[in-house]
């Protein structure tokens, strides 16, 4: 019997492809722990911002990397084109949410403090002395700043109610409640007519600190709410301070709508349940006089009549 022997070639393998795999699983764990750190940990913020753009860019590079093996695989003959393609998917798992907050800086103007009034910025009394050192500093905006908010928030504005200012002082401490702000100075308007509120809010994911103070101005017939939200990190905020002022007003909103509808509810006439409680009372007349019937077995006896 003749033997057959068969050649064999060695395929390679593309050794950049297990690499881009391993470098987009380390940078995407690198990713959820800095998340974790900063939200629930001490990692310090600055800290936190070098690791997330460490983070991204390794990502990118993972990305880069699989392209690069992918093509020397379709040239090459070389195998590990699932590597390649496992390390493009993890990349762009990782890169998911900082791509949607990174499509914001696009989108929204460089600023990180918002007002309500950039003419007249209102003053920390109590934060100021709280943020840390290497926060931004505070400062009033300037005209080309003012012009930045004007463009890109233009609905952003004080909030005038007819409202006594002691009563909108309470609906907007109860709105800061319901929004979950750490309340650092809460002074109730007095003789002079002026509240204000200073309180702390983190954002959802990373859980950045930003500082506002909440202004209410007015006397017993009219008050106005102004806003400021400022960050402590970062040179744009993402749209983060312009959201949470329009948050605050749409609580405030709402609890003014929850109390009309409870008043008119109040002012109903309770007369109107009259007529249904005389044709319940007949029903249960009516009732009785066929339980009546069917004990006796009987009609029951029609009613006498007087002489007159």
């Amino acid at each position: 019997m003749a033997r057959y022997s068969t050649a064999r070639y060695s395929v390679k393998e593309a050794r950049e492809a297990t690499w881009a795999r391993r470098i987009a699983i380390f940078f995407v764990q690198l990713l959820i722990l800095t998340v974790l750190l900063h939200r629930f940990a001490s990692l310090s913020t600055p800290a936190a911002m070098n690791l997330l753009a460490v983070s991204i860019v390794g990502l990118f590079a993972a990305i880069a990397i699989a392209f690069a093996s992918i093509v020397r695989i379709w040239f090459g003959g070389q195998t590990g084109a699932s590597q390649a393609v496992a390390a493009i998917f993890i990349a762009l798992v990782g890169l998911a949410v900082p791509l949607f907050y990174l499509s914001h800086a696009i989108t929204k103007p460089m600023l990180n403090d918002i007002e309500t009034t950039p003419e007249e910025p209102l003053e920390f009394k109590v934060l100021a002395g709280l943020r840390p050192a290497d926060a931004n500093p505070i400062k009033d905006p300037d005209a080309a700043a003012a012009e930045l908010q004007e463009e890109a928030y233009p609905n952003i504005g004080p909030m005038a109610l007819e409202r006594s200012a002691p009563e909108v002082f309470s609906l907007v401490q109860e709105a800061v409640e319901r929004l979950g702000w750490t309340v650092a100075l809460s002074e109730p308007p007095g003789e002079t007519g002026i509240g204000r509120i200073e309180a702390t809010d983190r954002t959802l994911i990373m859980g950045f600190t930003d500082d506002m103070i909440v202004q209410i101005k007015g006397d017993n017939a009219h008050a106005e709410i102004d806003v400021r939200s400022v960050s402590r990190y970062g040179m744009h905020d993402l749209g983060a301070n312009a959201k949470r002022i329009g948050r605050l007003f749409e609580e405030v909103s709402a609890a003014l709508e929850k109390g009309e509808k409870t008043v008119l509810e109040q002012a109903e006439p309770k007369d109107k349940d009259t007529p249904a409680g005389k044709k319940k009372t007949n029903k249960k007349g009516a009732k009785k006089d066929a339980d009546k019937k069917r004990s006796t077995g009987k009609e029951p006896p029609p009613p006498k009549l007087s002489p007159d």
